[in-house]
């Protein structure tokens, strides 16, 4: 296919059993037939669709329920047109799950008037409720088959596409753009973090894509990229089978017995800090490490950032100095428990709550993440309930 034949494409059609249909713009359509299925046999995709001139690809599975996902352009990652963005933890997501498919479980009528019409927003496309890698695990380690893929569906089927940035990955870039600004006087360009970016909810254990044939025009070898991946993340959530997940029971419990020393041991609120503040740099080691790599900052001058400028420095990550603070509240408080999910809450509800404009929390990290702003001076829209985040609408 050249390219100019390429160019008046109104849509093209990929079906399972291997047959290609393409909709050229003068209403002409080809058909073709690859004679073989062209998915995996456990695929639950039955079909896609491109509509190139609205930059939609709508995917059926094969229980014939309908995804229509938002794609990017080369170049233009993150369309998000001002539309506010939304981070939900995924207390939530199950919320809005019941209210599409069992409304009488939402016992809170208020409650399941907000969800109704958040629902009613993410599908009119006038707010962006992007997924991340941690809603993709908790919803594919639950073991009831219907339950996990109606919960699966009502996800990608809101975010639409929209990813939120792996928290590693935007971590690592907020560590290397201060030691860049710090060391080398310029400033690097952020990546989206929240984005319609093939696969970037695993930005950070992403692998350099696979090479695609030259003789495809650039538009071709764009879309494959873009389709192979938003379809690989709708097939790994619509799967049959449940994915057992490991938690950081090791981490957990290192601060389980690093808060229970500030609580035996108990001091002024200052050498406090400085002992929590310690603790969070010791955590953030290995990240810091690469980030140095990557700016290329040699050991005396990451021995200056350290004892000079990385408090200050940190206040300013959007990401990692809340990450800090609700650390820090957590083992203030002493009497607070760490169980093996508080990692992966507390680093996607941090990440969601540092670049996004609003996100949606269970009570207490809804607490902590409130508490973390004020400290820091900053104005975020953190929630409780889909309730307090629809009445700022």
């Amino acid at each position: 296919m050249n390219a100019s034949l390429f160019e008046q494409i109104s849509a093209m059609r990929l079906d399972r059993d291997g047959t290609m249909s393409i909709l050229l713009k003068n209403g002409r359509a080809i058909t073709a037939s690859g004679g073989r299925e062209v998915f995996e046999p456990t695929s639950a995709i039955a079909s896609y669709t491109h509509h190139l001139h609205s930059q939609q690809l709508h995917l059926q599975t094969t229980r014939g329920h309908n995804v229509v996902v938002e794609l990017p352009r080369p170049g233009d990652f993150a369309p998000v047109n001002k539309r506010p963005t939304i981070y939900l933890d995924q207390n939530h997501w199950s919320t809005l799950t019941k209210a599409i498919q069992y409304p009488e479980r939402v016992r809170d009528g208020r409650e399941l008037a907000a969800a109704m019409r958040l629902v009613e927003m993410a599908t009119d496309r006038q707010v962006v409720l992007p997924m991340s890698s941690a809603h993709m695990a908790e919803t594919c380690k639950q073991v009831d088959f219907e339950q996990r893929y109606r919960r699966a569906l009502t996800i990608l089927r809101l975010s639409a596409g929209w990813q939120l940035r792996d928290p590693l990955s935007l971590r690592l870039f907020e560590l290397q753009q201060a030691l860049t600004t710090r060391f080398r006087g310029r400033c690097l360009i952020p990546p989206a973090a929240v984005t319609l970016e093939p696969n970037a909810v695993h930005a950070s254990r992403e692998k350099a894509p696979p090479a695609s044939s030259s003789d495809l025009p650039s538009e071709a070898r764009w879309f494959a990229r873009v389709v192979g991946c938003i379809g690989g993340i709708i097939d790994t959530m619509l799967d049959a089978d449940h994915v057992l997940m490991d938690p950081q029971h090791g981490w957990a419990a290192g601060f389980q017995q690093f808060g229970d020393f500030l609580r035996n041991n108990p001091s002024g609120t200052e050498l406090k800090r400085q002992r929590i503040r310690a603790k969070f740099m010791a955590d953030i080691g290995p990240e810091l490490a690469r980030a140095a790599l990557q700016a290329q900052i040699a050991t005396e001058q990451m021995s200056v950032w350290y004892l000079q400028h990385s408090h200050e420095d940190v206040d300013r990550m959007p990401a990692l100095g809340l990450f800090r603070e609700v650390i820090h509240e957590k083992l203030a408080t002493g009497s607070l428990r760490w169980n093996a999910n508080d990692l992966t809450d507390m680093m996607y509800l941090t990440a969601g709550a540092g670049y996004c404009d609003h996100v949606v929390s269970e009570r207490s990290h809804a607490s902590h993440l409130a508490n973390a702003y004020r400290r820091l001076g900053r104005v975020g829209q953190v929630h409780r309930t889909l309730d307090s985040l629809l009445s700022r609408f």
